[in-house]
C-alpha cells in the first residue's frame, strides 16, 4: 500500500515514519512544562538521566544528570521557549553557545562540553561543580553567607583567576561576556574560580532579535527578588543584561565590549571587598523597570563608588569609571595591577595550571555540536581531526557516520559504522544507525538484522525497538511493527519518534483515528515535528475533517525546515484546495 506521504508528493519517497538523519545526539524528550522542567528519574533524549535540579530561574533551568554515553555526571542547561520560537532563533543561539564549547578546557572556565538539540529544545552540556562543605557553589553563595568583607588575599586570588580566564576567552574570540555577576562565577571545592555562561547573554539577545522581540521584555527575577539575565525594551531601546550589573553604556543602548565586562567585574569586585550580596548602585525596586534602571544609571554616572576599606578601593574605582576609556583596557591590564598586590601581601603568584585536555574528545564534542547545528561538513572535519589523534574511538566513528548519513553519503556512513563495530561489536548505537541507513538504501532485511543486533546488546534500548518497527513497517509487516513501537513506548512513554512511527503504521492499515491519536501524542512531546503535522493533516483530510486538516497543514508549513521545500509547496497546494472547498 502506498503511504499517504507518497500519495501527496508522488514518486518514491522515504517513509515518513523513518527518522532520516541519525544524529550524534538523541532527539527524544519527555513532555515539557514551563522551561522544560524534568523530574528526578526522567531520561532526556535517551542519554541524560536526571539526578536533581541544580537551579532554575525565569530564563533557564540546570539539571544534574548522568550522561550515559560518556559515563560522567554533568550539568545540563536548557532555556525558555520564547527565545527559541523559530528555527533562526535556535540556530543563532547554538552558534553563539558553540563559542563557549570552543574555549575547550581552561582551569578558570567552566567547560561547556557540547551543545545539542533534543525535540526542538536546546541544551548545553557542562562540567559539574559540586558544592563545598557549606553548600556553596557560586560566588553569590559565598557572598550570601559572608559576615563582612571577604579575605583580601582570597579576593585577590579570585580576581586574578577571573582575569586569566577572561583573557583566555578573549583570545579565543569572545568579544564580551555580557553577564558577569556572582552567580556566573563558580567556586570549586578547592577554591578555584570557574567562569560560566559564556555567550549566553549574546545568544539570548541574538535569538530575541531573530524573533522580533516577541512578547516585549523578558525580565527575570529569582525567588528572593534579585534580577536575573533579562531582555528589556524600555524607552525605545533594547538592552540585554542583568539589572544592577550592566555598564552605563549598555543602559544607553550602545552595545558592549571588554570594557563593559571590566565594569561588571568591578561591581563584583566591590561586592567581594565589601562583603555585600548586592552590587553597589542598586536601589529599591518599586515596579517601574525603566525608573529602576534609570536610577541605577544615574548613580553609576555620578562616579561616587561606595567606599570600601583597604588597598583595593582605587582599583575598583577605576573599573567603575563611567567613561569606558577611563577604565582598564583589558583584563590583562587589570591583572598586571593585581599581581604585585598579591605578591606583596602573600608572596604568591597565580600560575595557570597545565590542563591535560583530551584533544580528541574535545574535537569529537565540537563536531557533535556542529552536527546539531546542521553543519555536517564542518562536523566531519572535526571528527577527522579527532580520529587522526585516536583512530580507535568508536563514538567518533559513529558520529562521523551520522553526519555522512545526514549529507546523503550513505555508503560512507556504513563504512564508519562498521569501523565503530570493529572496535566494539556490541555498540548498540552503531547497529541502530547502520540499520537506519540500510532502510534508506532499501535493504530492509539487512536493516532488521542490525536492529536485532542492537537489541541483543541492549534489550532495553527503546530506539532500537522503534528502529526494528521501522524495518518491519518497510517490509509491510505493520502489526509486528506496531508491537515493536509499543515495546519502545513501554520503555519510554515520552519517545516522540515511536509515537510518530506507530501513527504511520496505523495510517498504512487505514486506521486513521488511531494514527491521529499517535501523531497528537508525538506533537505533545515535540511540537516542532514537521512530519507529524503533515501526516496528521493527511489523515484528517482522508476522514473528511477539513477544518482540522487546514490547521495541521498550516502548522506543518510553519515549522517545516528548508529541506522540506517540495513537500511545503505541495502542502500549500492542498491547503488552497481545502480552503477553496470551504468557501
Amino acid at each position: 500500500m502506498k503511504s499517504f506521504f507518497e500519495n501527496l508528493f508522488g514518486g518514491k519517497q522515504e517513509p515518513p515514519r523513518i527518522e532520516k538523519h541519525p544524529e550524534p545526539a538523541a532527539r527524544k524528550a519527555p513532555e515539557r512544562e514551563e522551561l522544560g522542567l524534568y523530574k528526578t528519574g526522567d531520561v532526556i533524549g535517551g542519554k541524560y538521566e536526571v539526578r536533581a535540579t541544580l537551579g532554575k530561574g525565569g530564563f533557564a533551568v540546570v539539571y544534574l544528570v548522568y550522561a550515559r554515553e560518556i559515563k560522567e555526571v554533568c550539568a545540563l542547561k536548557t532555556f525558555r521557549d520564547e527565545l527559541l520560537a523559530d528555527a533562526s532563533a535556535r540556530d543563532a543561539f547554538m552558534r553563539e553557545t558553540l563559542l563557549w564549547v570552543n574555549l575547550e578546557q581552561h582551569p578558570f572556565i567552566l567547560a561547556a562540553l557540547w551543545v545539542t538539540e533534543i525535540s526542538g529544545r536546546l541544551f548545553v552540556v557542562m562540567q559539574h561543580v559540586a558544592p563545598d562543605a557549606h553548600g556553596r557553589v557560586s560566588l553569590a553563595d559565598h557572598l550570601a553567607r559572608a559576615r563582612g568583607p571577604l579575605d583580601a588575599s582570597q579576593t585577590l586570588k579570585w580576581a586574578i583567576q577571573f582575569c586569566l580566564g577572561m583573557e583566555h576567552a578573549q583570545a579565543r574570540g569572545i568579544k564580551s561576556h555580557r553577564d558577569i555577576k556572582p552567580a556566573n562565577i563558580l567556586i570549586t571545592q578547592d577554591g578555584t574560580v570557574k567562569i560560566s555562561d559564556f555567550g549566553l547573554a549574546t545568544a539570548a539577545a541574538v535569538a530575541w532579535r531573530a524573533t522580533g522581540g516577541v512578547g516585549g521584555s523578558l525580565v527575570t527575577r529569582g525567588s528572593e527578588g534579585a534580577f536575573g539575565l533579562s531582555l528589556m525594551q524600555t524607552g525605545g531601546k533594547a538592552r540585554c543584561g542583568t539589572p544592577g550589573y550592566m555598564a552605563p553604556e549598555i543602559y544607553r543602548g550602545e552595545g558592549a565590549d571588554i570594557r563593559s565586562d571590566i565594569y561588571s567585574f568591578g561591581l563584583v569586585f566591590w561586592q567581594m571587598a565589601a562583603g555585600s550580596p548586592m552590587p553597589p548602585f542598586v536601589v529599591p525596586y518599586r515596579g517601574d523597570l525603566e525608573g529602576y534602571l534609570r536610577q541605577i544609571y544615574e548613580q553609576q554616572m555620578n562616579g561616587r563608588v561606595p567606599r570600601v576599606d583597604g588597598f583595593l578601593g582605587p582599583v575598583i574605582e577605576r573599573c567603575l569609571y563611567p567613561k569606558p576609556t577611563d577604565r582598564f583596557g583589558s583584563f590583562g591590564e587589570l591583572r598586571a595591577v593585581l599581581e604585585p598586590m598579591l605578591a606583596r601581601k602573600t608572596g604568591e603568584k597565580i600560575e595557570v595550571p597545565q590542563v591535560r585536555a583530551n584533544r580528541a574528545a574535545f574535537l569529537n564534542n565540537k563536531g557533535a555540536s556542529l552536527a546539531a547545528l546542521g553543519q555536517h561538513q564542518e562536523a566531519i572535519g572535526c571528527f577527522d581531526q579527532s580520529l587522526a589523534i585516536d583512530t580507535r574511538d568508536a563514538y567518533t566513528w559513529l558520529n562521523k557516520g551520522a553526519s555522512l548519513a545526514a549529507l546523503g553519503r550513505r555508503e560512507e556512513a556504513i563504512q564508519c559504522y562498521d569501523k565503530a563495530l570493529a572496535i566494539d561489536p556490541r555498540e548498540a548505537k552503531a547497529w541502530l544507525n547502520k540499520g537506519s541507513v540500510l532502510i534508506a538504501l532499501d535493504q530492509k532485511e539487512e536493516a532488521l538484522n542490525c536492529y536485532d543486533q542492537a537489541l541483543a546488546s541492549d534489550p532495553r534500548y527503546a530506539e532500537a525497538w522503534s528502529g526494528k518497527g521501522n524495518a518491519l513497517a518497510a517490509l509491510g509487516r505493520q502489526e509486528e511493527a506496531i508491537s515493536c513501537y509499543d515495546r519502545a513506548l513501554a520503555l519510554d512513554p515520552t519517545f516522540a519518534g515511536a509515537w510518530y512511527n506507530k501513527g504511520g503504521s496505523f495510517d498504512d492499515l487505514g486506521r486513521r483515528e488511531e494514527a491521529i491519536s499517535c501523531y497528537d501524542r508525538a506533537l505533545t512531546i515535540d511540537p516542532r515535528k514537521a512530519a507529524a503535522w503533515l501526516n496528521k493533516a493527511l489523515s484528517e483530510q482522508a476522514l473528511g475533517r477539513r477544518r482540522e486538516a487546514v490547521l495541521s497543514y498550516r502548522k506543518f508549513i510553519e515549522v517545516a525546515p528548508p529541506q522540506y521545500a517540495p513537500q511545503i509547496a505541495r502542502a500549500r497546494q492542498r491547503l488552497q484546495e481545502l480552503q477553496a472547498s470551504q468557501d
